[in-house]
């Protein structure tokens, strides 16, 4: 089996690195980076990567933008995937906010000290330390900028699916979770009988401030 992590808004797959080391290597794991998917819809983006799994079994690492993929991937590949893991993130509207996604100016996503420092308290719940948003930027610098608006916009006008996830579900849930709303972890609760919610100390950015809990219990969605 393998398990694919499917990156945040960056689409880069380089915030992984620090989960990545922590991971067992007994395990067989792949980053998915959106620089390589052509189509811009969170279904046209599953529909992509579902093709390049389509005779594996795969458990579905979903982090914040990429929780809508990893649904669409469980739809697209049925029986294939042996369960989903969501890193702080979201299948319908994250908050009552997230419709003023789709107009964030791109300055502020370069760094400066202010950009740095509204990141660390919004992303990190000011937790880990300051040093942990630079790699956020560097992936950012990255990024192809249209692809990154239209991620943008997919996240402002996400609608509310409806059909049942039927594997098993595990969410990790960030201690303090600025951008993801209590109700929007429910909604996706409410669509999966097999569901798991763990609590782990940290701000959104829960696999780079915590990536040893988000590892184990990644590795034990795994085990199941």
């Amino acid at each position: 089996m393998k398990i694919i992590l499917l990156p945040g808004l960056d689409g880069t797959g380089y915030l992984f690195k620090d989960l990545m080391k922590e991971l067992p290597s007994t395990l067989h794991v792949e980053v998915v980076s959106y620089s390589s998917i052509s189509s811009l819809s969170y279904y046209g983006q599953a529909q992509e990567i579902a093709s390049l799994y389509a005779d594996e079994d795969v458990l579905i690492v979903g982090e914040s933008y990429s929780g809508r993929v990893a649904y669409e991937l469980c739809s697209l590949l049925g029986e294939r995937v042996k369960g989903l893991v969501f890193l702080a993130s979201f299948v319908s509207r994250p908050s009552i906010y997230s419709r003023l996604a789709s107009i964030i100016p791109t300055s502020i996503l370069k760094p400066n000290h202010l950009t740095r420092l509204l990141l660390y308290i919004v992303g990190f719940n000011m937790s880990g330390g300051i040093q942990l948003v630079s790699p956020v930027f560097h992936s950012l610098g990255h990024t192809d900028i249209k692809k990154l608006k239209e991620r943008l916009r997919n996240i402002a006008y996400v609608d509310k699916p409806t059909k049942k996830i039927t594997c098993p579900v595990t969410y990790i849930k960030p201690s303090k979770d600025l951008l993801i709303a209590s109700r929007s972890v429910q909604y996706l609760a409410s669509l999966c009988p097999n569901f798991t919610k763990i609590e782990v100390l940290g701000g959104h950015f829960i696999a780079q401030s915590n990536p040893v809990a988000c590892a184990k219990a990644i590795t034990n969605a795994a085990n199941m």
